[in-house]
């Protein structure tokens, strides 16, 4: 490859990020090891499912996969770019637990699981609701990281180890506000 071959095919990748940034509203955001741990902490000993609302680079999906190996773990991505390279990094890993799909968890059509995982911009946490109010049933646990889900009452919100961020802890079917 040339050096203006690299620089276009450079050029494109972060054009097709950006392009999917400004319309997903939401950039695609890796977490550190700690982080993830302390996400897969979590996750209820129980939990036979679980789906991560955009996963992006594929970071906590394939972890979880990788330390829960008795849950099936599906990852949710729209992004091309952050799919594509989740995609790779998953046939590396080699998990027969995890799946990955590229789609807007908004529209996909399935019941997310047990337990559903997110770390996405604010902008999109209503959405994130909205799904969860028609798809998963009661009982299932929503633990999302920094952004809490509007209109939702959290059981937990715990300050993470790892950082400054908050683990929102939601149950489905208590999880509005009594009124």
């Amino acid at each position: 490859m040339t050096d203006l071959s690299v620089l276009v095919f450079t050029g494109v990748i972060l054009a097709l990020i950006a392009i999917y940034a400004v319309r997903l509203r939401v950039v695609p955001m890796p977490s550190l090891a700690a982080a993830r741990a302390e996400i897969i902490s979590y996750i209820p000993t129980d939990t036979q499912t679980v789906t991560d609302f955009g996963s992006g680079w594929g970071d906590l999906a394939i972890d979880i996969a990788r330390h829960r190996p008795d849950i099936a773990v599906t990852g949710i991505e729209l992004s091309p770019v952050p799919y594509a390279i989740s995609r790779m990094r998953a046939m590396l890993a080699a998990k027969p637990n995890l799946t990955l799909i590229r789609a807007d968890f908004r529209k996909i059509d399935r019941e997310p699981g047990d337990v559903v995982v997110c770390f996405l911009d604010p902008r999109v946490m209503g959405d994130v609701g909205d799904v969860l109010d028609h798809k998963m049933r009661a009982g299932g646990i929503v633990i999302s990281r920094a952004f809490a889900i509007p209109g939702w009452q959290a059981f937990g919100e715990v300050p993470m180890k790892s950082g400054s961020d908050i683990l929102y802890l939601y149950r489905v079917g208590k999880h509005k506000a009594e009124a």
